[in-house]
């Protein structure tokens, strides 16, 4: 799994969405257009979606571990180091 790119809220933004990601699942698989939103459980991962339906769902286990991701490379953007 490699997070492709990933796009902060602004600072100071309302929303509790955090980012938004592109994310390459596995060699055959990249998806586009992640939200990564602080919720009371901590952060979470959600598919983009296509009308009122997600375009896609993932695993719990499969879940944490794209969140992860996706916080590691925030955290990297936020302090100016992420490589692309």
């Amino acid at each position: 799994m490699e997070i492709l790119a990933i796009r902060p809220e602004p600072p100071g933004t309302p929303s509790k969405r955090l980012a938004i990601f592109d994310a390459q699942l596995t060699p055959d698989i990249r998806i586009f257009g992640l939200k990564l939103v602080e919720t009371p459980r901590g952060p979470r991962v959600y598919a983009p979606r296509g009308g009122a339906n997600a375009v896609a769902t993932f695993a719990p286990a499969f879940a944490i571990e794209l969140t992860g991701a996706a916080m590691a490379a925030l955290d990297g953007e936020n302090r100016g180091t992420t490589d692309r």
